[in-house]
């Protein structure tokens, strides 16, 4: 593939148990990507066997006559990647890279991710905002988001929570029926 070429798809994987704690000598790190780099550093991961993880949701646009449907980040410019110092070194000198952060809150971490992944799954996304530490903290009692525990907000007269990851101050919100949801 040459440098100037649209990266490709990065090939579907079975992530039900990519989210866990890292075996000792490994550790999950937040890769801060350089500007529409996310996949092209999946990849990378990939080709060296790192465990990566990057939420990404459906678009379509429609141009003309056509639609378009393709699969964009759901936090642009972060890919979640778990490896061992040596690979944390060849994730700093690669082009795409433009920082990596250091995760001092592994389980916490993960726990917010599985989070999202759940969400995603379910097709809940609604929108992705900045970080929000107002509201309250509810649980989910019933339908596919069942278990999950986040922020209620009320916006243009819909529930909806908010679902934090603190590692890149971003946060998720997904629509939701009020009545499914009690004080955790």
């Amino acid at each position: 593939m040459s440098a100037d070429s649209e990266p490709q798809e990065p090939p579907a994987r079975d992530e039900s148990d990519l989210l866990q704690l890292a075996p000792a000598g490994l550790a999950w790190l937040v890769v801060h990507a350089r500007p529409r780099a996310e996949k092209k550093i999946v990849i990378f991961c990939q080709t060296r066997s790192f465990a990566s993880y990057l939420p990404v949701r459906d678009k379509t646009h429609i141009y003309g006559n056509r639609k378009r449907t393709f699969s964009s980040p759901l936090f642009p410019g972060y890919v979640f990647c778990c490896v061992d110092p040596a690979g944390r070194m060849l994730l700093r000198q690669n082009q795409h890279v433009a920082n990596v952060l250091d995760v001092y809150d592994q389980t916490g971490l993960l726990a917010q991710l599985r989070q999202v992944r759940q969400v995603l799954t379910a097709g809940q996304i609604v929108e992705v905002l900045p970080y929000l530490e107002a509201g309250h903290r509810v649980r989910v009692t019933g339908g596919p988001l069942k278990g999950l525990e986040a922020v209620v907000i009320r916006a243009k007269g819909k529930t909806r929570i908010v679902l934090n990851v603190d590692m890149i101050v971003q946060s998720v919100v997904a629509e939701i029926d009020g009545d499914l949801l009690v004080p955790a």
